[in-house]
């Protein structure tokens, strides 16, 4: 039994209609973790065929490298997420749901200064600043530790390219509640997914224009919460 299938069999129910909320998020953290894994796979495979771009549309882009470090940034992001939950768990504290906020007043934009536009390493083969400046395993560790929950969630999946669409409804509906329930923004991951859409418009050619989004990966099954 894993460690993750091990604290949401150790975290029990919280009454008797159904699993304590911690392991309802534990359970989602696994679920992403094993989409993003088949979802690389499945990337590799059809980056070579034609329509790929209508795939890497949610990604903002159709470079293969770019779409894979960003696949890896979120994967990293969910086994972080997964040992605070484990972690949790192990010492019995139930999750709490954050308080309801109000949605902050847009603020006016502001141009960014010059020379404060980070440089792009050299040896990027895709000369793209959104490969050359992605966090380290350990910046990532760091912010999933300080941050809410649900915030985290929306990180991963914007890594993963997530979008309404690509998963069954439960998934959805799961991804929604544990982003609302735990302190994330579900506006700013649709708000982001627009602007990555809106951003890859270019890439489309008129033979990509039917290709249609690729089917997602089949999803593992959840970690049981019965003996190994």
């Amino acid at each position: 039994m894993s460690a993750s299938a091990k604290a949401v069999a150790s975290a029990g129910a919280s009454d008797q209609s159904g699993p304590s909320r911690i392991a309802r998020v534990l359970r989602l953290v696994c679920r992403l973790i094993n989409y993003g894994k088949q979802l690389a796979d499945t990337v590799q495979q059809r980056a070579s065929t034609p329509g790929f771009a209508v795939f890497g549309r949610p990604f903002g882009t159709a470079d293969l490298p770019v779409i894979l470090a960003r696949i890896t940034n979120g994967l990293r992001r969910a086994a972080a997420l997964e040992a605070r939950l484990c972690r949790r768990a192990a010492r019995a504290r139930e999750l709490v749901p954050a308080p309801f906020r109000a949605l902050p007043t847009q603020q006016p934009h502001r141009a960014r200064r010059s020379g404060t536009r980070p440089d792009i390493h050299p040896n990027n083969r895709t000369n793209d600043p959104r490969l050359a400046n992605l966090p380290t395993e350990e910046e990532i560790a760091a912010e999933v530790q300080r941050r809410p929950i649900g915030a985290v969630i929306v990180d991963i999946c914007g890594d993963l390219g997530i979008a309404p669409g690509h998963l069954d409804r439960a998934f959805w509906d799961e991804i929604n509640h544990a982003i609302m329930m735990y302190g994330g923004s579900l506006v700013r991951f649709l708000r982001n997914l627009h602007a990555r859409l809106c951003a890859s418009r270019s890439l489309l050619r008129s033979d990509d224009a039917q290709a249609g989004w690729a089917t997602a990966p089949p999803l593992l099954p959840a970690p049981s919460t019965g003996p190994p």
